[in-house]
């Protein structure tokens, strides 16, 4: 019989990081939206109280989080958009529905929420949840990276992880390690550690959890692409912002323009021109969360036409297919 090991208590190490007490249902969806965001929050019931408390601590581009409301809930935040959220319940149990997927997550079982999809869920009066955010650029990224390509399709996840065997364990003690260490503290401090923290957590999860591009992963790992590939490919990284031709990346990566197309539907499954546009999308989305990040007065228009795209309106479709939003969404946060 499997059974979960006695789960240490993780409070010790996030208490000194309280957000917030409330009973007010208004104070607790303002806070938990400014971590996560805006959202539609409601008690179960009218004889039930709620009595909601958070921990946050940031660690480079990705947070820790305990949350837990004390009554039962409806969470209604519609996509998350521009983060993932692992959720693991200390205690307790919440009815999570993602895109057309539902779970009951508890302390065996956590939930894996993909940022592309509706959500919907429902949590216990005593649901506790430790929760990881992770920002979706970093994950699209990091999986780009181990492919060595653009992602065609947003990254779509198992909703479900177990967390009593193999991977699922492993990323469960993981998590529980850094949210009750010294270390972690330390890491949030500095930047160099928060971002080994970062690559650890996302490494995990993309190598641990099933996604869409699972397979891909690990077929990418056991078959690495051909030179004239690997040449292709990062000419195209190299040049995206210039008007290049498949003359000059078949040139470039010393091969026939006829193989050069053929090398591409093998291993990417699309040309080496749509491979280059989306390139060039997840350039400019980079553009326009660090603009918006950074306070930068950039206009859509400008970083669209500063990365090739000269026919808005294409830009705009092709932008909100691949990322679910429009541009403008992205740089207004």
């Amino acid at each position: 019989m499997n059974t979960l090991p006695t789960t240490p208590q993780p409070a010790t190490g996030l208490a000194p990081y309280r957000l917030f007490h409330s009973q007010d249902l208004d104070e607790t969806r303002s806070n938990v939206g400014r971590i996560f965001k805006p959202h539609a929050l409601g008690v179960c019931g009218k004889r039930q109280r709620l009595d909601a408390q958070m921990d946050h601590l940031a660690i480079g581009g990705l947070s820790l989080n305990r949350l837990r409301y004390g009554a039962d809930v409806t969470i209604e935040p519609e996509c998350l958009d521009d983060f993932l959220l692992v959720q693991m319940p200390l205690a307790g149990s919440a009815h999570i529905q993602c895109g057309t997927r539902t779970i009951v997550s508890d302390p065996s079982c956590a939930s894996v929420v993909t940022p592309s999809l509706p959500l919907h869920m429902r949590w216990q009066g005593q649901c506790d949840q430790l929760i990881v955010r992770i920002e979706r650029s970093a994950l699209e990224a990091a999986c780009g990276n181990l492919l060595g390509h653009a992602l065609p399709r947003p990254l779509e996840f198992e909703l479900g992880m177990d967390l009593r065997h193999g991977q699922g364990q492993a990323w469960r003690n993981l998590v529980l390690f850094l949210a009750g260490s010294q270390f972690t503290d330390n890491a949030a401090q500095h930047p160099l550690l928060a971002a080994q923290v970062e690559q650890l957590l996302v490494s995990s999860l993309l190598l641990g959890q099933p996604h869409n591009y699972s397979s891909a992963l690990q077929h990418s790992a056991s078959t690495p692409a051909p030179g004239y590939m690997q040449r292709a490919q990062a000419y195209i990284a190299e040049h995206c912002d210039q008007p290049i031709t498949v003359g000059d990346i078949a040139r470039h990566a010393a091969i026939s323009v006829r193989s050069l197309y053929a090398g591409f539907q093998q291993h990417h499954g699309t040309s080496p021109m749509a491979y280059l546009r989306l390139v060039r999308l997840q350039r400019v989305r980079e553009a326009l969360v660090q603009a918006r990040n950074t306070g930068s007065r950039a206009s859509v228009t400008q970083i669209a036409m500063a990365w090739g795209f000269g026919h808005l309106g294409h830009f705009t479709a092709a932008y909100r297919q691949q990322f679910n939003e429009l541009p403008s969404q992205t740089l207004r946060g």
